[in-house]
């Protein structure tokens, strides 16, 4: 009797000791969430701005449409962390390229350069985005 005793009091330690890990867990994880939404990871940064760098160099007119296109995506997107683009490219509305996109002949050689990124100033939750791109002759 004495062991079946022992049993339950150990038993029962083993059931507390298990709640208490599973109470730490959860609260770690609540902790993680909240402060996880303030930065983007550099992976998640990099996908986001995969899509546009590698456009970077020089590309022809129908690769700078696609660019265009890519942009025009990205802006109505994400409203708060939008891409603005110079150069000979010329748009007055950054959701509509459609007379940027007239002005660029096909056949044409240009070059494409990212000219600046959101930082934790302007960008906020945005920080390391894409926020300029310059197309040139």
């Amino acid at each position: 009797m004495e062991n079946a005793s022992k049993a339950l009091i150990i038993a029962g330690a083993i059931l507390l000791a298990i709640l208490l890990i599973a109470l730490g867990v959860y609260v770690f994880q609540q902790a993680s969430a909240n402060t996880g939404t303030e930065q983007l990871s550099s992976t998640e940064v990099q996908s986001h701005n995969d899509p546009f760098s590698r456009y970077e160099g020089r590309c022809t007119g129908t690769e700078v449409k696609a660019l265009l296109d890519t942009i025009r995506t990205n802006n109505i997107n994400y409203p708060d962390a939008q891409i603005t683009v110079s150069g000979v490219v010329s748009a007055t509305d950054p959701t509509d390229f459609s007379d940027a996109k007239a002005d660029i002949t096909s056949s044409g050689s240009y070059t494409v350069s990212i000219t600046g990124y959101y930082d934790d100033e302007n960008g906020g939750a945005y920080s390391g985005y894409i926020s300029e791109m310059e197309i040139n002759n």
